[in-house]
């Protein structure tokens, strides 16, 4: 298994980008994407997203304009729209979002003077409603500050100041810890609560700098510690999946450790499990991640539109509490009594750990996997300790394994899409290599135009 993943990680480090061509990158009547959406806004994202994907620029050119004609609008309102479209401003359910959409129209010495007033309130354990905050507002403007009547903030834009505030109250009020009670729950960034009601329903992951010094192949110490991304089930709190990197990982390498925690785990006799590490399977509904560029990267939404779950990213370090306690973990269970550890307390850091270092990556590995597979994931759920963390999960996925995926689609899914040019004779230009098939023949960009004005 180990191998596998090294071979895999050695091709998507080498060759980033994956080409896709088939018949549908060049068809340029938009009819089935009519037919399939009904909404207007997800219509304009599905078209221009349609327009994104084209293969070169003719057929770009014809899909441009057929989406206008589509939307009846002018081609230079759908470059605007294709430019709010690879900027991220494109909604899918709300349109295009206005560059200050978020923000209120009014001063900010009004916004805090309002906010002040409400979390005054909550510090002294007596919320004050909404309306009242308005008659305070009011009161301020005509008394204090002499201001005409409509020269201060309407109550409607009072509401909407205090509405998010308040909602964060009463979330806190409900759940005051996230994962707390009967049902583990996250908060995500847009405010939205995650209940997690079966195993592999949110699946989170994060990384951390382990707390331990190796050396490479031949025994010479290497400059910077290793990295751990993890991948873990919400419901049970069981490490579904992991993997180490000698860098600071990026949205290819998150993709890698998916990719473990979605395969079954075949590792070979020299790791010397004592147990079958049975936990797999793909995200159901959420991947939950911190707002970090690897984590929130549109190769992680594209990779989660094509597995069919959604991307979300966390509102606040503690709502990750499940990983980051697994780091905790690993740092007092794992890494301690390992020569080159480092100490996670920086005032009472080993001073011989980069001379006693003598793990390499394969060694950590070996540990780590042995660690989650054989010890962590059957220990006893921490909420209820009358079942282990596997048995939750088991239980949480109907009592059966989740069908295992074909291991080259996945492959395929996972890597980064790239387009190219399909030039002259079938040949494509990639990682500074030309290639060239006959069946690419078909799909060459007719070059007559560029020979005429080449011409004259």
């Amino acid at each position: 298994m180990a191998d596998k993943q090294f071979e895999f990680t050695k091709k998507l480090t080498q060759v980033p980008d994956a080409i896709f061509l088939d018949k549908s990158n060049f068809v340029i009547d938009p009819s089935q994407i009519i037919l399939e959406t009904s909404d207007r806004h997800k219509l304009i994202f599905n078209l221009i997203q349609w327009l994104a994907e084209s293969p070169n620029r003719t057929i770009k050119s014809q899909r441009k304009q057929a989406v206008a004609n589509t939307l009846g609008i002018s081609t230079r309102q759908v470059e605007r729209l294709l430019k709010q479209y690879h900027d991220d401003k494109l909604s899918e359910s709300a349109g295009v979002q206005r560059s200050d959409k978020g923000k209120h129209r009014v001063s900010e010495d009004w916004q805090e003077f309002i906010k002040a007033i409400y979390k005054e309130s909550i510090k002294n354990k007596h919320p004050i409603s909404p309306a009242s905050i308005v008659r305070e507002v009011k009161r301020h403007a005509l008394v204090d500050l002499k201001l005409k009547p409509g020269d201060y903030p309407h109550q409607a834009t009072v509401y909407r100041i205090l509405d998010p505030l308040i909602a964060q109250h009463k979330q806190k009020t409900k759940v005051r810890n996230p994962g707390s009670g009967s049902w583990m729950t996250v908060v995500t960034r847009d405010g939205q609560l995650l209940k997690a009601d079966f195993s592999n329903q949110i699946i989170q992951c994060d990384h951390t700098k382990l707390d331990i010094r190796i050396i490479d192949s031949n025994g010479n110490l290497l400059s910077d510690r290793p990295w751990l991304t993890t991948v873990v089930d919400t419901f049970s709190s069981c490490v579904v999946g992991f993997h180490l990197w000698i860098k600071q990982p990026g949205s290819t390498e998150v993709a890698l450790a998916l990719r473990h925690a979605i395969l079954p785990k075949k590792y070979s006799e020299d790791y010397q499990l004592n147990k079958v590490w049975e936990i797999c399977g793909t995200p159901f509904q959420y991947f939950f991640t911190d707002g970090g560029k690897d984590l929130g990267s549109k190769h992680l939404k594209a990779i989660g539109k094509k597995l069919g779950f959604k991307c979300e990213l966390r509102d606040r370090p503690p709502e990750g509490g499940i990983v980051e306690r697994l780091f905790g973990t690993i740092n007092t269970q794992v890494l301690e009594d390992l020569p080159g550890y480092t100490g996670s307390n920086v005032q009472e850091r080993p001073k011989n750990a980069e001379k006693e270092a003598c793990l390499t990556i394969q060694d950590i590995d070996k540990i780590l996997a042995s660690f989650f597979c054989d010890i962590y994931n059957h220990e006893p759920y921490p909420k209820d300790p009358r079942e282990t963390r596997f048995e939750r999960w088991f239980r949480g996925m109907g009592r059966k394994l989740p069908e295992p995926l074909n291991e080259r689609e996945l492959d395929i899914c996972l890597m980064k899409e790239a387009q190219r040019v399909v030039q002259a004779h079938g040949s494509i230009q990639f990682e500074n290599l030309i290639y060239r098939g006959e069946s690419l023949k078909a799909y060459r960009i007719h070059l007559t135009s560029k020979k005429i004005l080449q011409a004259s």
